[in-house]
């Protein structure tokens, strides 16, 4: 689930969906030229910072003063607008008290709208406020949580063939980090779950664990095969076996290294070192593995696809706890999939998306309280 050189290429296998790049047109701002007058320049701010219902008025009128006679032009010669001569001819006489009555109608029309504005002023301000607010939780370093793994190892530090890129840690403030236990395939260990464990205890992070679910080798069926829960006279019992004992090693691994997590993800996609065969033989892999995590007293999920999941195990259906991922989209599309994409009948309980270095993870809407992540996560 981190991403990685030699996976990268098929994390959603064919049924991904990848987003378009689009070229953004930004004007070039540095070659236009245009002096603002100091008259205009409060209005054209109030356009990008004041109330909706005024700013196309306030942004027309400004635009038709600057590019009127006497505006830009008189600017970029450096001469001032000025006003036009009156004469006695242009005047209109006017009555004192009608005069006086247009004086005070003027009055109230400035009151108002002197009161309108001071009531916006905090209204503007709480939209601000609540904009900041809004872009800040909007960080994925910020608010969402991380999936690390093998990957985060110094370069050289793991298995022959998956190796660690020395990929980026979370962020100090990263609220949760799903970690691996294993080194991209079963019967192997993340060399550097101490340095994981370390960083959540460090920054008092929500932990939980996850391990790649792959299909036995002949090897290890030979091993296992016949010590187990299942019968070993057939060939699928001896697989399931060989699978529990996979999970029996993840056991170990965690107690081995005191990572107190209530709950392990299983990732059920393609390996290509470790090819899934009928899926038969590969649910028996899945439900061993299940059978052995709740033996041990751990509650156990799923990280996959509808395609992928369908594709491995068919129509198995166990309603348990689901990860869901969007691939390399947004933070949106990825919470978009706390309320679709369900695989295996399960609640959704975290969003991922990715880049081509990170993992980004989110929990889905209305889990985010202590007491629900408790069932999914230790707080170090």
């Amino acid at each position: 689930m981190t991403p990685g050189p030699p996976v990268r290429g098929a994390r959603l296998g064919p049924g991904g969906a990848f987003r378009a790049g689009f070229r953004v047109f930004r004007p070039r701002w540095d070659s236009l030229r245009v002096s603002v007058p100091p008259e205009f320049l409060g209005e054209i701010l109030r356009f990008f910072t004041g109330d909706r219902g005024g700013r196309v008025a306030v942004w027309v009128s400004a635009t038709l003063a600057l590019v009127a006679p006497g505006g830009v032009a008189a600017h970029h010669a450096g001469e001032q607008a000025r006003p036009a001569a009156v004469t006695s001819s242009s005047v209109t006489p006017v009555r004192s008290g009608e005069a006086a009555r247009g004086r005070s109608a003027q009055r109230d029309d400035e009151e108002r709208r002197a009161s309108r504005s001071e009531a916006r002023r905090p209204m503007r301000h709480a939209r601000h406020h609540h904009a900041r607010h809004a872009r800040w939780l909007a960080s994925p370093e910020v608010s969402a949580g991380r999936d690390i793994s093998w990957p985060q190892c110094p370069p050289g530090v793991g298995i022959p063939g998956l190796p660690g890129f020395g990929a980026p840690m979370p962020g100090p403030h990263v609220r949760f980090v799903v970690i691996g236990l294993t080194n991209g395939r079963a019967f192997t260990r993340n060399r550097c779950l101490d340095m994981h464990l370390a960083w959540a205890r460090r920054h008092h992070a929500w932990a939980a664990a996850y391990a790649m679910t792959t299909y036995p080798t002949r090897a290890q069926i030979a091993r296992h095969g016949t010590h187990g829960p299942y019968r070993h006279r057939h060939h699928r019992g001896r697989v399931g076996n060989a699978a529990y004992a996979a999970a029996r090693f993840n056991v170990v691994t965690l107690r081995r290294h005191h990572f107190e997590a209530p709950l392990v993800w299983l990732d059920i996609e393609p390996s290509g070192t470790r090819p899934w065969r009928s899926r038969p033989d590969n649910r028996m892999v899945v439900l061993a593995w299940v059978r052995a995590y709740r033996a041990a007293g751990y509650r156990v999920g799923f990280y996959s696809t509808p395609y992928l999941w369908h594709g491995i195990v068919g129509n198995l259906r166990l309603a348990l706890p689901e990860w869901r991922t969007a691939g390399p989209a947004s933070a949106r599309s990825a919470l978009g999939k706390c309320r679709s994409d369900q695989f295996q009948g399960g609640r959704a309980v975290i969003a991922q998306w990715w880049t081509s270095s990170r993992d980004f993870d989110r929990v889905c809407p209305g889990l985010q309280r202590a007491s629900t992540m408790t069932r999914y996560f230790h707080r170090y």
